[in-house]
Formats: C-alpha cells, structure tokens, sequence
C-alpha cells in the first residue's frame, strides 16, 4: 500500500491545525508531541509537497507497463524528500524565532502559531499549483 501524497498533506495540515490552540493552552505532553511534531516536519512537509519531489506518476495509480520504476524511483528520493522537510522545518523555525528575538517580541505560542500558518499556506499554494486531475469525471 503506497501513501498517498494527499494523506500527506491532510496529516500535515491536521497537526499544524492542532498545534494552532495547543501553543497556547493544553496538557503538557500533547502539547509537547504535536508541536514538537510541527517544528520537525511541519513547514518542510508542505513545502516538499509544494516542491513535488519524487517522480510524477507517484499520484495516480499506475497500471501500465513501467510503474514499477516510477514507484522504485519514488522511493529513491524519499531519504532525500524527509531530510529537505526536516532540515527545511527547522530552518523556517530558526528564522522565526530569530527574528521575533531581533523584532523584540519573544513569544513561543505566537511563534508556533506563525509556523502553523505558514504550513497551512504551503499546503494551499501546493493545492492550487497542482489541481486534483479530473480525468474520467464527467
């Protein structure tokens, strides 16, 4: 069972979403879990989905003749696809945070809430940029 870069993108956006209210009040270890969440693999998620890494034929189902490379191709970047997202996630926290330091404004719930909404706004530009296909709708 291949995963989907849809259930992806609503995992990302369920945790940015959930880590929205938890930055500011919660138990202590969801919130620890889910924001810890956010800042590992948050804003890279999305904008590796944005980025569409790995092959493109790894959205739709392939039945014809050579799907079997495009799914070992895929899986080929997929080390590459996590340490972007990771390493992207927690460059965009750095920078946030920095300059909230710099700003004079030090604030972590407001910082995860700024994180959160950058997220949700990369999984929309990546919805737009690339439109469910329609093909077969009629």
């Amino acid at each position: 069972m291949a995963i989907d870069r849809k259930h992806i993108a609503l995992v990302a956006a369920a945790v940015a979403v959930a880590a929205m209210p938890l930055s500011f009040f919660g138990p202590e270890g969801l919130r620890l879990v889910v924001i810890g969440l956010l800042m590992l693999a948050g804003p890279g998620t999305a904008l590796v989905l944005w980025l569409r890494l790995g092959s493109p034929g790894t959205d739709e189902t392939d039945v014809a003749e050579g799907a079997g490379a495009h799914r070992s191709a895929a899986q080929s970047t997929l080390p590459l696809a996590i340490s972007i997202a990771v390493a992207s996630s927690l460059a965009l926290s750095t920078i946030v945070s920095t300059a909230m330091v710099f700003a004079g404004m030090w604030s972590p719930p407001v910082a995860v809430f700024v994180l959160s909404l950058i997220t949700l706004l990369l999984l929309v530009l990546g919805a737009k940029r690339f439109p469910a296909s329609t093909a077969g709708a009629s």
